[in-house]
């Protein structure tokens, strides 16, 4: 994997795979429009040159491509999950951390020099949503990584949702029983391996640092942070750093959610901001909630972990995939036997417990990254009063006051055993090198 954001644009650039902007962009509502109409389109990364407001430039959609994720951990699209449940087997890489990198040079800045990004009609005000926030486990040491939505106050005041089943919730208290507040670093502008590690749940004993270095088969270079001596890679693009305070909360919100739904105004976390720092020419990261860039950031850890879980129950398990809806996993398996779809389902749903609602099982010949080729198997293969199992008053993650996503619903889409023979899928010889260029007239 590239071992920075620029190198990584670099080498999107090289294989044609940025698009770049050079309009001037408003960064209320339109910057967004236009990656939402990109992702919906070639859905390749996109940069802004020129944001109105602010002299940095802003990419989105850097992850948004199956494709290019999968490209950047050496696989392909099928056997990405394969990929990065072998990645994620091993509990720790030895020595993850490179100390010794040169540090980089930043400029010290106000955060009211950021770009300030208004993603949706009803959003409170712009918001951070590519901030790793780092923070520190005052009693272990461990160091964790982690996503979260960031409103922007002033030049002196984020306000943060912590989710209440994350670490650095978990770190944030322990600092707030003894009435200190936590200091903590919001980093924006990473490379993609410490994107996508922030996006994975690794436990409190280990950090996503050492899943990154896994990752990019190498140590981080990294430095201490300016205010606070926190461990930050050297390739950061900005640091913001502060404290979130103990026992101070304020209201944040709305803001337009990765379902697509508004999360309406609640009291949560404060970030103080104290310092604020950007390389010379740094790119700003931006993701739209619920758009193919978060969802594919927190798909592939999702169905990486599925995969390791289905396997050890099924081990002709091929593929999986919780792209592009996270509550949706489609699991193919090679050759099934009988019970074998029902045991993938019930290891999918014990794997992930916060997001996958519904898991349907089908066979090596249905693309799994073809949306309507999972609904061909299910409308062909799937008996409804028969092949379907559902699970009641299951719950999922903990924002869910109506219970709106309780239960499960798993599908078995795979051919009948014992009738093989009448569900082979009909093939058209050569089908795949025909050109519809060669055969049609442009000038008819």
């Amino acid at each position: 994997m590239s071992g920075s954001l620029r190198d990584y644009m670099a080498a999107l650039r090289a294989r044609k795979q940025l698009l770049v902007v050079k309009k001037e962009v408003d960064p209320k509502f339109e910057l967004h429009a236009v990656v939402r109409k990109v992702q919906a389109g070639p859905n390749l990364p996109v940069l802004f040159e020129k944001v109105r407001g602010t002299r940095y430039p802003v990419v989105s959609n850097l992850l948004g491509n199956y494709g290019i994720v999968a490209e950047q951990l050496g696989a392909d699209i099928g056997r990405l999950a394969e990929k990065w449940a072998a990645l994620s087997r091993t509990n720790s890489f030895p020595d993850p951390l490179d100390t010794d990198a040169a540090p980089a040079v930043f400029d010290q800045i106000s955060l009211g020099d950021l770009p300030h990004l208004t993603f949706c009609e009803k959003d409170a005000g712009p918001y951070i949503t590519a901030g790793v926030v780092l923070a520190r486990d005052p009693d272990t040491g461990v160091v964790n990584l982690s996503f979260h939505r960031c409103q922007m106050i002033g030049n002196d005041e984020l306000r943060c949702r912590l989710s209440t089943s994350g670490d650095l919730f978990r770190i944030q208290q322990k600092c707030e029983q003894r009435g200190q507040p936590l200091p903590a670093t919001i980093m924006l502008g990473l490379p993609p391996a410490i994107m996508l590690a922030g996006a994975t749940t690794v436990g409190p004993a280990n950090s996503e640092y050492d899943l990154a270095a896994r990752l990019l088969n190498r140590r981080i270079p990294i430095m201490k942070s300016p205010k606070h001596g926190l461990p930050i890679p050297a390739s950061a693009q900005f640091v913001i750093e502060g404290e979130i305070a103990a026992g101070v909360r304020r209201p944040e919100g709305p803001f337009g959610e990765w379902m697509d739904y508004y999360v309406q105004q609640a009291n949560n976390h404060v970030f103080e901001v104290q310092e604020v720092y950007a390389q010379k020419e740094a790119v700003f990261h931006a993701v739209g909630s619920g758009s193919n860039e978060e969802l594919a950031i927190s798909s592939i850890p999702i169905a990486g972990t599925i995969f390791n879980a289905v396997q050890t129950w099924v081990p002709n398990v091929a593929d999986v995939t919780c792209f592009p809806l996270p509550q949706f996993c489609a699991i193919q398996l090679k050759n099934p036997a009988e019970g074998q779809p029902q045991r993938a389902m019930l290891a999918a749903f014990g794997a992930e417990m916060s997001r996958v609602l519904y898991v349907v099982v089908v066979d090596d010949d249905v693309n799994i990254h073809n949306l309507q080729d999972v609904l061909w198997a299910m409308a062909t293969r799937c008996r409804p009063d028969k092949d379907i199992m559902q699970i009641p008053n299951v719950p999922s993650f903990a924002r869910d006051p109506h219970r709106v996503h309780w239960g499960r619903l798993g599908i078995d889409a795979t051919r009948p055993i014992n009738a093989a023979a009448d569900f082979e899928r009909k093939k058209i010889p050569n089908l795949e090198n025909v050109k519809l260029e060669d055969y049609l007239d442009r000038n008819s």
